[in-house]
């Protein structure tokens, strides 16, 4: 049984003080302290050992947590990836085919439209084909065909008509057909529109009906002119619309109320005469025409400055070769002059033009004074 140790050593022990323990401690006492502390060091080595890997076991847990956590989320963001993706795929999918659908609708009903505009026995039934025509030429895609489909009914309708005169019927169907090809607003669709007078002018030159062609040319002016005054944003566009009427006018001048040899000045002042006098027979009997709003149009568009056109003149060409295999001179070409002079004629024929105006812009000016446009002001692109 081992000794108890002495209470100087105890003494020593407690203060930490090796001095003390060696002078007063035994050999004996001595190895067995130094067992102990062997044998104590041990279990804290031991058990330091077992903390790190308790502590280690922890960190490889807590990092396994987090890879599994980040496979997770990556997990979820591929998957909402490729769910966006899918639903991408299928909204596209979805679009062409309705799309698609709405096409085929669309040239359903422009086929069935047609066989109602072609229906030579049923006046009616024409006659509300060329009302529902007009949306087809709103519609870019079709204008060209929908017009065709006008024109050419147009023509067929004035074939038709042999009495002398325009009887009500007939009538009907030409206004149908001058609205329906009105309904654009697109400036360019309305100067292809306006050409389609020539077929009212053939026709004229073959039977010399001058009361059916008037009827047929003011309907146009109202129509066309009128349009044209709302939605071309330039006075040079509005000419181009009006250009193919005013010439049908002076090669036709009984048409218009005309006689004799007619200039391009009085042409442009009997066709503003004829839109305004068919307006005024709008204005007196309806509240919803349009008329005022044609009028401030037509001002406005008198009231742009005149722009002239760039113009190019064209590069001399070259030289050809001659018999004897040389090459002849190339012929002098002052460019500069011809440029100049080019120019001087583009811009006499802008002042013409708007000489020319005059009149027609002074009666627009009166009587949009007398027949003012809304509250609202102006609408389309001339405002």
């Amino acid at each position: 049984m081992t000794t108890p140790l002495p209470d100087d050593v105890r003494k020593a022990l407690k203060a930490n003080d090796p001095f003390a323990l060696a002078q007063s401690a035994t050999k004996e006492q001595m190895d067995s302290l130094r067992s102990a502390e062997e044998l104590i060091e041990a279990d804290r080595k031991r058990l330091q050992s077992g903390n790190r890997l308790a502590v280690a076991a922890q960190i490889l847990v807590g990092w396994v947590a987090i890879l599994g956590f980040l496979v997770n989320a990556y997990q979820s963001w591929t998957n909402k990836q490729q769910q966006e993706h899918q639903s991408q795929v299928d909204q596209d999918r979805w679009s062409k085919e309705f799309e698609r659908a709405r096409e085929a609708d669309k040239y359903r009903a422009f086929f069935e439209t047609t066989v109602l505009a072609t229906d030579s026995s049923n006046p009616d039934k024409r006659l509300v084909g060329y009302a529902l025509l007009q949306e087809f030429v709103s519609d870019s895609e079709y204008t060209n065909k929908a017009m065709l489909m006008l024109e050419e009914s147009l023509a067929q309708e004035l074939r038709s008509n042999t009495n002398q005169g325009i009887d009500e019927a007939h009538r009907n169907a030409v206004v149908a057909i001058v609205t329906a090809l009105s309904e654009t607003k697109d400036c360019h669709a309305l100067e292809r529109a306006a050409r389609s007078i020539d077929r009212v002018a053939q026709r004229h030159s073959k039977y010399g009906d001058v009361v059916e062609t008037s009827e047929v040319f003011k309907t146009y002016v109202r129509r066309l002119v009128g349009q044209a005054a709302e939605v071309c944003g330039t006075i040079a566009d509005f000419r181009a619309v009006r250009r193919p009427l005013r010439d049908t006018l002076i090669k036709i001048p009984e048409i218009g109320g005309l006689k004799g040899t007619v200039t391009e000045e009085e042409a442009n002042t009997r066709v503003a005469e004829i839109l305004r006098d068919k307006c005024l027979e709008d204005v007196t009997v309806s509240g919803a025409t349009d008329c005022p709003d044609i009028f401030a149009h037509y001002v406005v568009l008198c009231g742009q400055p005149e722009v002239i056109p760039k113009v190019k003149v064209a590069a001399p060409p070259p030289p050809k070769p001659k018999a004897d295999g040389g090459v002849a001179a190339a012929p002098k070409v002052d460019t500069a002059a011809e440029q100049a002079k080019a120019e001087a004629a583009v811009k006499a024929r802008v002042e013409a033009n708007h000489a020319a105006d005059q009149p027609a812009c002074a009666l627009m000016k009166e009587v949009s004074a007398r027949y003012p446009p809304a509250a609202g002001g102006l609408t389309g692109s001339s405002k």
